[in-house]
């Protein structure tokens, strides 16, 4: 019985350094996952931040090329050239915006969301 005993006594002792490795592992993946999406919240916080200038000078860039147009290009081809790229630039508009909606909508989730107890 006494063996018994023993052989238990080493198996939990066996098992709470086991759990303790384990505890170590975890925490350390665990920073590794912090900062990776720390690193990401960084970028999409500077992207929010840049991404309205970027915006401004686009839209700038697009009225300058509008009110110039093309040097060159005949006065039938002027019209359709500029509605063209009138379409791009919307197109491209459109879907920055909705990118931004998206980062805007993750990040706002993410502040609500109450922080889980450990």
């Amino acid at each position: 019985m006494s063996d018994r005993i023993d052989e238990l006594a080493t198996r939990r002792r066996q098992l709470l350094l086991r759990s303790e490795r384990l505890r170590a592992e975890l925490a350390a993946d665990q920073r590794v996952v912090v900062d990776t999406l720390s690193g990401v919240d960084r970028a999409v916080g500077t992207a929010k931040r840049v991404a309205p200038l970027f915006l401004a000078g686009g839209g700038i860039l697009l009225l300058f090329t509008l009110l110039r147009g093309r040097r060159g290009a005949g006065v039938s081809a002027r019209p359709v050239g500029l509605a063209m790229r009138s379409l791009a630039w919307i197109a491209l508009a459109r879907r920055a915006l909705t990118v931004l909606t998206l980062i805007r909508a993750v990040t706002r989730s993410r502040h609500e969301r109450p922080e889980s107890q450990p």
